[in-house]
C-alpha cells in the first residue's frame, strides 16, 4: 500500500478475530512494517479510562493525526474507541478511516484471510492518508423568509416564522387569502382555527403580504437567494435566506363531468354545496308531492378527502325527509383516519353504494337525468331515472407549479406537485437546500399532516438561518481557478443549484451537498471533492493485489450500495470473491469514466458501478449520470478489444444486501466464463 503521510493504525482485536481465522498478531506485525505507519493493538473491552489513557499515549504530539481503525464490526465493537477519537481527542472525522475486517473472514484458508485483511487496510490507508481535514465556517445569511402560497400550510408557516422573529414575505397569486379545507365544502365558512390563523397573518407586523404576485426569477443559493417578484405595481427584488412553498390546491370537475350535458338537474358538487349552504331552501332539493327526491352522486373516488366531501353532502341530504341518495363509485378511497367509519355511518343512514367497474353513462330523458350502467350483481344493464345527479370534483395542484419549479430549478414531482417521490427528501426537503415544500405544495393531505409538515419546514429554516449566520463545511468542494475556463458545465449539471460564477466558477458551500456530479463532469478537471479526489481513487486502484482473484472493483454510492455492502458482509457465510475491492463514492454521479478505465488499466478483471434506484438518488440524477458514463465506457472498452460484459451497472437500495451479493456473484460468474473461454 502507498501511504502518503504518517498513519496511526488502531487494531481493535478480540477473540472474534482468531475465531474467524484471522491472526491479528501477524496482522499487527504486517501493519507495523508498512512505511510511515505506527500501530496500536487495543482490546475494545478495556475500561473507558484505560482506553483513553492508551490512546492518548499513542497519539502523542499536537499535529493532526490520520487514523485507521480496523476491527470486526467496528461501529459496534469499537464504538467507544471511535467516540474517544472524535469527541475526546478531537480527531477530525475526515481523517479517520474505519475498516470492517468481516469480509476478510470469508475464506477457510487463513493465508487468504490475512491477504484480504492486508488488502482492505491498504485500500483505506491509501485514501485516508491523502485526505484533507474539512473544517466548518460561519457564513452570514439573510434571515428573511419567502413563503409562497395562501394554503393552510403557507399561513401557518408564515405565522410561526414571524412569531420566531424571522421577517416574512408571503406572496400568492390570488387577490386575497383564500385557503381551502380539503374534505370540506369551499363555500363553508372558515372554522375558528383557520379564521384565527388568517387574522394572525393579516395583522402580524413581521409579515408582509403580497397578493397577485408571480415569481419571476431566483438567483444565487441557500442563505442568500435573490428573488424577483412581479406585483401589480412593479417588479420587486428581494433577498431571502429560505423559501417555503405551499401554493393552494384547485378544485376541478372530475371524470364523471366529462361530456355531461348542462342542465339544472345536473350539478357539480360545489353547486350542490352552495345550495345546501343557502339561507333559503332550494326548490331542487325538495321532493315533489307524494314522491321521493332521488339523488345520485357520480364518482368521489379520486382521494379519501374527495370522498369525504361527497359523504358530507350526502349525509346532509339524508337528514331531510323523502330523499333517496345513491353513490356510484369504482373504488371507495378510505385510506385516511376515520374514512371507513364515515362511509359505514353514511350507509347506515340510508346511502346506497354501487361499486361499479365503470361509472354510469348520463343522458337526459323527459327533463330528467337517466343513468345507464352494467350491474355486476344482476349481470345485466340497468337504467335509473333521478331527480338530481351530482358530479364529483377532484383536487388538483396549483396551475403554475410547473413554472414555479422551473424558476426555482426544482425537480418536479408527480401529478404536478412540487416534490418528487424521492424518499431521501421526505417530508419537506427538495433538491435545493433552503427551499422547502409543505402541505398543498407537496400533495393532498388533511390539516393534521399539513400542520406536522409545516412544523418540520420551520425547524429546517431555523437550522439553516439561525440568527443571521449558518454553519457550513469549509473547503469540501474546491475549484482550481487556474484550470477553470468558465464553460459553466458545473452550473448546468449541479442538482442543488450551488454553483454561481464571477470570472470563474464559485461553489456555494452552504448549498453544496458534496455529491461530486460537477467534479466528474468538469471537462478540465478543475473541481475536486475533498476526500474523494482523483488522486485518492488512483491510489486505491494501485493497491490491487494480483494474488487475490477475481479482481473486481466496485464503485459504490455511499447512500445505497455502500450500506448494502456492509449489510451483506454481516450475513453468514460471507462469500464475496477474494479480489473484491469496495470503493466508496459520495454519489454515483461522482464516478468518472476515467475511474472505470483506470480500474482496468491497474489490473481489474471486472468493474461494478452501483448506484441508487431511479427517483431515489439524493442528487436526483447522479445515478443517471453514472449509467450514461458506464454506457460510454462500454463503447470505449469495445474499441479497445475488451469484452464489455466486464463492466456492469446496477441500481440498489441500502437495505438490499442480497441484491448486492447477487450483483457481485453474477459478475464473478461472467468473469469465470470469460477466463475459461
Amino acid at each position: 500500500m502507498t501511504i502518503a503521510r504518517q498513519l496511526d493504525i488502531i487494531l481493535a482485536h478480540g477473540p472474534e478475530l482468531s475465531a474467524g481465522g484471522l491472526d491479528y498478531y501477524k496482522l499487527g506485525l504486517w501493519a507495523a512494517g508498512q512505511p510511515n505507519s505506527r500501530i496500536l493493538s487495543l482490546n475494545p473491552a478495556l475500561p473507558s479510562d484505560e482506553l483513553e489513557r492508551r490512546l492518548r499515549a499513542f497519539l502523542h504530539g499536537g499535529q493532526p493525526h490520520t487514523v485507521l481503525v480496523a476491527a470486526l464490526d467496528p461501529h459496534h465493537r469499537a464504538r467507544r474507541i471511535l467516540r474517544l477519537l472524535t469527541e475526546v481527542m478531537q480527531v477530525n472525522p475526515e481523517l479517520i478511516s474505519v475498516v470492517d475486517l468481516q469480509e476478510a473472514l470469508g475464506s477457510p484458508d487463513p493465508e487468504a484471510c490475512n491477504l484480504k485483511a492486508h488488502h482492505l487496510i491498504g485500500v483505506n490507508a491509501s485514501m485516508v492518508t491523502r485526505a484533507q481535514p474539512i473544517t466548518t465556517q460561519e457564513l452570514p445569511v439573510t434571515s428573511r423568509v419567502l413563503v409562497w402560497g395562501d394554503s393552510f400550510g403557507a399561513l401557518k408557516a408564515a405565522a410561526d416564522l414571524a412569531d420566531l422573529g424571522y421577517p416574512v414575505i408571503q406572496a400568492y397569486p390570488g387577490p386575497a387569502l383564500s385557503p381551502l379545507l380539503p374534505g370540506a365544502p369551499p363555500a363553508e365558512p372558515f372554522g375558528a382555527e383557520l379564521q384565527d390563523l388568517i387574522t394572525r397573518v393579516q395583522s402580524h407586523p413581521g409579515i408582509q403580504l403580497l397578493p397577485q404576485t408571480h415569481l419571476v426569477e431566483v438567483l444565487d443559493s441557500a442563505g442568500n437567494f435573490r428573488v424577483r417578484l412581479q406585483t401589480p405595481e412593479a417588479v420587486r427584488e428581494e433577498k431571502v435566506g429560505a423559501m417555503i412553498l405551499a401554493p393552494e390546491l384547485l378544485i376541478e370537475p372530475g371524470e364523471a363531468a366529462a361530456g355531461a350535458a348542462s342542465h339544472p338537474r345536473v350539478l357539480t358538487l360545489s353547486q350542490l354545496e352552495e345550495l345546501q349552504a343557502a339561507p333559503e331552501e332550494a326548490a331542487l332539493l325538495n321532493p315533489e308531492a307524494d314522491s321521493r327526491l332521488r339523488v345520485a352522486f357520480l364518482g368521489g373516488d379520486s382521494h379519501p378527502l374527495a370522498l369525504a366531501r361527497t359523504l358530507n353532502a350526502a349525509r346532509r341530504l339524508l337528514s331531510r325527509d323523502q330523499v333517496q341518495v345513491m353513490l356510484f363509485i369504482r373504488d371507495a378511497k378510505v385510506g385516511a383516519p376515520g374514512m371507513e367509519a364515515a362511509l359505514g355511518q353514511a350507509q347506515s343512514a340510508g346511502l346506497v353504494v354501487f361499486k361499479l367497474p365503470q361509472l354510469p353513462s348520463l343522458a337526459l330523458v323527459e327533463d330528467r337525468p337517466r343513468l345507464t350502467f352494467f350491474d355486476p350483481v344482476m349481470h345485466g344493464e340497468e337504467s335509473l331515472t333521478c331527480d338530481l345527479v351530482v358530479l364529483d370534483e377532484v383536487y388538483r395542484p396549483a396551475a403554475d407549479n410547473a413554472a414555479l419549479a422551473e424558476v426555482l430549478h426544482l425537480f418536479p414531482g408527480p401529478a404536478g406537485f412540487l416534490q418528487g417521490d424521492n424518499v431521501r427528501f421526505l417530508p419537506v426537503i427538495t433538491n435545493r437546500r433552503g427551499v422547502y415544500v409543505v402541505g398543498a405544495g407537496r400533495g393532498l393531505m388533511d390539516l393534521d399532516q399539513a400542520r406536522a409538515e409545516t412544523d418540520a419546514a420551520v425547524n429546517e429554516v431555523q437550522q439553516l438561518l439561525g440568527r443571521g449566520a449558518s454553519i457550513a463545511p469549509k473547503g469540501r468542494s474546491v475549484v482550481d481557478r487556474g484550470r477553470c475556463v468558465l464553460c459553466l458545465t458545473c452550473h448546468r449539471v449541479c442538482p442543488h443549484g450551488a454553483v454561481t460564477w464571477d470570472n470563474r466558477a464559485i461553489i456555494n458551500e452552504l448549498a453544496c451537498q458534496g455529491c461530486g456530479v460537477c467534479a466528474s463532469q468538469c471537462p478540465n478537471d478543475a473541481i475536486q471533492i475533498r476526500n474523494f479526489t482523483d488522486d485518492q481513487v488512483v491510489a486505491a486502484l494501485e493497491t490491487l493485489d494480483p494474488r487475490l482473484t477475481p479482481r473486481i472493483i466496485a464503485f459504490m454510492c455511499k447512500n445505497s450500495a455502500w450500506e448494502a455492502y456492509h449489510a451483506a458482509i454481516k450475513l453468514a457465510p460471507v462469500n464475496l470473491p477474494l479480489g473484491f475491492t469496495p470503493l466508496r463514492m459520495p454519489c454515483a454521479g461522482k464516478i468518472d469514466i476515467d475511474y472505470i478505465l483506470k480500474a482496468f488499466t491497474y489490473g481489474a478483471d471486472g468493474v461494478l458501478v452501483l448506484a441508487c434506484h431511479p427517483d431515489n438518488c439524493k442528487s436526483q440524477e447522479g445515478n443517471l449520470h453514472a449509467q450514461w458514463r458506464v454506457e460510454r465506457a462500454r463503447e470505449m472498452l469495445v474499441e479497445s478489444g475488451v469484452d464489455p460484459r466486464r463492466l456492469v451497472f446496477k441500481t440498489l437500495a441500502a437495505n438490499t444486501p442480497q441484491d448486492f451479493l447477487a450483483a457481485v456473484s453474477s459478475l464473478a460468474e461472467v468473469l469465470g466464463t470469460l477466463k475459461a473461454a
